[in-house]
């Protein structure tokens, strides 16, 4: 099973904007970028940036999976949480980037390469899912 540990979240809040952003309830990410090596060994660790908006700022949990990684390999989302989000100020609204590492990686037999792309989507408080993001292919060898 994949473990992973959430390393940093990172969070621009709009508390004194006269004109704040529009954005949606329902929670939005886009793909920033991958902090792992052209090929990773079954035990490295893989480190995602991935930015968010969310309109109504009800992101995160201190209890509830929230984030949910699927290795295309099994197809089965494994969760996660990202801490509680929590707005200042009179405007709800945050953007910023979560930072989450992928600490062990599913196992490749030994001898062998494979290859494995992660979809990520988060939830929010109320429900909402955000849209669903791809990394780019992860080449994957054994120890």
């Amino acid at each position: 099973m994949m473990r992973y540990l959430i390393v940093a979240t990172y969070v621009l809040m709009i508390s004194s904007c006269l004109n704040p952003p529009d954005y949606s309830e329902i929670p939005a990410i886009t793909f920033d970028s991958i902090s792992a090596k052209d090929v990773v060994a079954n035990k490295d660790s893989i480190t995602f940036y991935i930015s968010f908006t969310d309109g109504d700022g009800d992101l995160g949990s201190e209890t509830d999976s929230n984030l949910f990684i699927t290795d295309s390999r099994t197809g089965f989302p494994h969760p996660d949480k990202i801490p509680e989000i929590t707005p200042s100020g009179k405007v709800k609204s945050v953007s910023g980037q979560i930072v989450f590492t992928l600490s062990e990686i599913d196992s490749v037999p030994d001898g062998k390469l494979d290859s494995a792309l992660y979809t990520i989507q988060i939830l929010d408080r109320a429900g909402h899912l955000s849209n669903q993001i791809i990394s780019p292919t992860v080449i994957i060898h054994a120890d």
